[in-house]
């Protein structure tokens, strides 16, 4: 199956003549040598400090919500705000990225990360946090899309999971340790903003570091004509279009839900915001082992194989969630982020795998345009039938709903193994 896809990824990477590519072969990096390992530690680093202040939102809502008085559709639109223009900007943010490499990108969008989360410990208005979280998503843009870009050219396509896959690990700690330092920041200082502040010096610092460890040699199209680029991408959706498509359907229920797990949590099991904050953080931890490991498995197994788990696993693990007791809240939590992860990082790596190599940025940067914006269109759905039917009878509604389509999806989808 791996041989398989990267035939494809090959028939569908061949340059027109119109459009030739400069490669530079000794780029090429691999997990075993010291160069290979400091750049993906790097790059690790990196993808943690960038997720340090922009995925302080949804742990810190039910904070932010108390202090504006905030209901349930406002708290959504705030989700909104942050994930439609995140959303947005990824595409072209990548195509930027494959004119002019992803190293000035990454680092320019990790320094302006810093200053808009500094700025967003100064909101004093609900118009202002819907500002700023707007800027925050489109700064946001200039990081995964361009990350990945960067690892796939560096890593040979035979150990390309598994080095996204532990790239990955580094945002999946960002989002299990931030909480809790968020929390505990919350605790000592008694506002939401301390957090904000505090640590919108991480991504100020990994910005520098990625200067200096990022390869600064560049591939990029010379002279490609309109038409060439969308029979290159008609290529790709030609390919892996079925399985995309579902992947970014399931992002949009997924990043709504988990959007709502920490107020579902207080409002209707009785958990404790700060507490709720921790757990908010726990699919991350199985994020951490389930990236490398499914990256791995991927190289081995064929990505769609991996995807499928993925999609059939992740409703189901949403349903559990509003059945076990509070004891055992844990197990759904780490069930979501292992499903979670198998579908959204290895469903990247196949983009990766099959987009011609001058566009990957831009192809990526595609996917989460249309996966992010429908999450956070999704969110404020949620909320307004939270607010119409209480956040319980919604939230279990909607999960089972997602259980019996992800079944559903995994099986009709077999076909396409």
């Amino acid at each position: 199956m791996a041989r398989e896809e990267a035939a494809l990824s090959g028939a569908v990477a061949a340059r027109p003549r119109e459009a030739p590519v400069v490669e530079a072969a000794d780029e090429q990096v691999t997990l075993a040598t010291r160069r290979g390992q400091v750049l993906l530690a790097g790059m690790t680093a990196a993808h943690f400090s960038h997720h340090v202040s922009n995925s302080l939102l949804n742990p810190m809502l039910p904070f932010i919500r108390d202090s504006f008085a905030l209901s349930y559709s406002e708290s959504g639109f705030l989700v909104t705000a942050f994930s439609l223009s995140l959303g947005m900007s990824n595409a072209p943010i990548g195509a930027l990225a494959d004119r002019v490499g992803p190293r000035p990108v990454i680092v320019v969008g990790l320094l302006l990360t810093g200053l808009v989360s500094a700025a967003l410990a100064y909101a004093g208005a609900y118009w202002q946090l819907l500002l700023l979280l707007i800027a925050m998503g489109l700064i946001a843009g200039s990081y995964h899309a361009p990350a990945a870009a960067l690892l796939t050219r560096a890593f040979p396509a035979s150990s390309r999971g598994a080095a996204m896959g532990l790239h990955v690990t580094g945002g999946h700690l960002s989002f299990f340790i931030t909480p809790m330092v968020a929390a505990a920041l919350v605790s000592l200082t008694g506002t939401w903003r301390t957090p904000y502040l505090w640590l919108a010096f991480a991504p100020l610092v990994t910005g520098a570091a990625v200067w200096y460890l990022a390869p600064k040699r560049h591939e990029r199209p010379l002279g490609t004509s309109p038409l060439a680029a969308f029979r290159e991408v008609w290529g790709f959706l030609r390919l892996v279009g079925p399985i995309i498509g579902a992947s970014i359907l399931f992002q949009m229920v997924y990043a709504a839900l988990l959007a709502f797990v920490t107020l579902y949590l207080v409002d209707a099991r009785g958990v404790p915001a700060p507490i709720a904050a921790v757990l908010f953080g726990v699919p991350q931890v199985a994020g951490v082992l389930g990236a490398p490991l499914g990256g791995t498995a991927s190289d081995r197994l064929g990505r769609r194989a991996v995807i499928l788990i993925g999609l059939g696993a992740i409703g189901p693990a949403f349903y559990a969630l509003t059945l076990v007791p509070n004891a055992l809240l844990l197990l759904p939590l780490l069930a979501i982020g292992l499903a979670g992860t198998l579908r959204q990082t290895i469903t990247e790596v196949l983009v990766m795998d099959t987009a011609p190599p001058a566009r990957r940025a831009t192809i990526l940067g595609g996917y989460y345009l249309l996966a992010q914006p429908l999450g956070g269109l999704a969110a404020p759905l949620l909320g307004s039938l939270a607010g119409g039917v209480g956040i319980d009878a919604a939230f279990t509604s909607v999960t089972l709903g997602f259980a019996i389509c992800s079944l559903l999806v995994a099986l009709i989808l077999r076909r396409w193994l």
